[in-house]
């Protein structure tokens, strides 16, 4: 995960809102969000085949979303420059699974590369960023707030540009059981994503002619490898109820689908 944008009120009808956009390899297998791992089958969410973990994931009983990002190491070095013996993919699993309110406590964050984890239902959003030295983890503020793979970097061009456009059309239905299909849940935002897929994209770094403020990425990197989007996910929870919806054609308004996150018989 790459972007992920935010709204989170406890007050609201909804109080939490999210859109978040994977950047990844595109030869980089994955499935679809579906309930993968027997061992916790009350969590949907997209899976990666080479370390089965995840960039996102729900717990529809508790209402509790958890979404990674890649973060930057605290001494400038690319984080891909050494192997690392814990995939951070298992990180949304291991803070859904856990009862308490903070998921990392015990665990060695030494054995992983730098990330940030949004743990967020709603009553609260908790950001965790490890920097591979330091782990700092701070409240999300009410409102709308962009997370990117510098953490909450209100300078960044695609929070500085993003942040008031999701801000302003903040989705927040009253009957969120009750409605039907992207639109009519999260309003104005998939548009905005659409929007987005047909504006200039983001290069990661590797020439000048990508737009830094995009939110759809796209580098042709050689030798047949592309790094890009490869889909976006749109959450909304009450107190009561998650609505998930999921596309790997951000650019195809009419590719959105509903992801079915019914709690299970005997799921707590």
């Amino acid at each position: 995960m790459c972007t992920v944008v935010v709204g989170f009120d406890p007050q609201a009808h909804t109080p939490l809102v999210v859109v978040a956009l994977r950047d990844e390899i595109r030869s980089r297998p994955w499935d679809r969000p579906a309930r993968h791992w027997p061992d916790r089958p009350g969590l949907v969410g997209g899976r990666d085949r080479l370390a089965d973990g995840t960039w996102l994931a729900v717990d529809a009983a508790r209402s509790r979303t958890a979404a990674l990002l890649n973060g930057w190491p605290w001494d400038g070095s690319m984080p891909w420059e050494r192997p690392y013996p814990a995939s951070r993919g298992d990180l949304p699993l291991q803070a859904l699974s856990h009862q308490g309110r903070n998921p990392l406590q015990g665990q060695d964050l030494t054995r992983y590369a730098p990330f940030h984890l949004i743990d967020a239902d709603p009553y609260r959003a908790i950001l965790h960023s490890w920097d591979g030295r330091c782990l700092d983890t701070r409240p999300l503020p009410v409102g709308v707030s962009t997370v990117v793979n510098t953490g909450l970097d209100p300078a960044d061009p695609r929070s500085a540009r993003h942040t008031p456009e999701f801000a302003a059309v903040r989705p927040d239905p009253e009957d969120l059981a009750g409605l039907h299909g992207p639109e009519s849940i999260w309003g104005a935002w998939p548009g905005l994503v659409t929007r987005a897929a047909h504006e200039r994209t983001r290069s990661a770094g590797t020439d000048d002619s990508g737009d830094p403020s995009g939110l759809i990425a796209h580098a042709d990197l050689g030798e047949g490898q592309v790094w890009a989007t490869g889909s976006v996910t749109l959450v909304a929870a009450d107190r009561e109820t998650v609505r998930y919806a999921f596309t790997s054609e951000p650019a195809d308004p009419a590719a959105w689908e509903m992801i079915d996150v019914q709690r299970r018989a005997g799921h707590r």
